[in-house]
């Protein structure tokens, strides 16, 4: 597929979904939503090492944040319902996994979990990579992955129901913010088999950092 509009993305719509990239004014539902789901997150998510912080320790993460995506070296986003007044989560694009390659990272509040939220949002990003020129690499994006613990079986269940390939799972490769070590769950999904897989289905509005359209379909 033709990837002439160049990304990134800043503010993603659906019929049920607001993806947009996160601003220090998020903080208080933000750091609400992480205390709230301490529990349900902690077990699978990298930066709940890190947790709890304060109020302002949290704005100051997001202001980390916003300045990856500004400099494009990760793009993460707030997800919200279409009214933008219940955060529900985050979704995540990251370049860690190599050239033409992209990473795709979610988390869901667990009072909106099975809703197929995750997966919606995940259709997002394999879209955007995919159908949208990268603002610094020339080459096409040829693979997008998903990582998880197998214990994580919602996570797993997101990338299989969106085409991804289970290619391998990593023993004790990674340790979680425990102290324990685990495995690593990779699914990847390649360009070639990307006109197959559902995320074509999700019709979306995309917009850059100067509100033009990137993807209106």
């Amino acid at each position: 597929m033709s990837t002439t509009l160049v990304g990134p993305a800043y503010r993603i719509e659906t019929d049920r979904l607001i993806a947009r990239c996160w601003s220090t004014d998020d903080a208080p539902d933000l750091r609400r939503a992480i205390d709230d789901n301490d529990d349900h997150l902690r077990p699978w998510i990298p930066f709940m090492s890190d947790e709890p912080r304060s109020l302002r320790e949290t704005a100051e993460w997001l202001r980390e944040q916003r300045a990856d995506f500004d400099r494009d070296v990760a793009y993460r986003y707030g997800l919200f319902t279409r009214d933008e007044r219940t955060l529900i989560g985050s979704i995540c694009l990251f370049r860690r996994v190599g050239p033409r390659g992209r990473e795709v990272g979610y988390w869901i509040h667990r009072d909106h979990g099975g809703l197929g939220y995750a997966s919606e949002a995940s259709k997002m990003m394999v879209r955007l990579a995919f159908e949208t020129a990268d603002p610094i690499d020339t080459e096409a994006v040829d693979r997008i992955e998903i990582h998880c613990d197998p214990r994580n079986k919602a996570s797993w269940a997101v990338a299989r129901n969106l085409g991804f390939t289970h290619e391998t799972t990593l023993r004790r490769r990674h340790v979680d913010t425990e102290g324990s070590v685990g495995d690593t769950m990779i699914w990847t999904l390649f360009a070639d088999d990307y006109s197959n897989s559902p995320s074509t289905s999700l019709s979306l509005r995309a917009f850059d950092v100067a509100g033009e359209t990137l993807l209106d379909r």
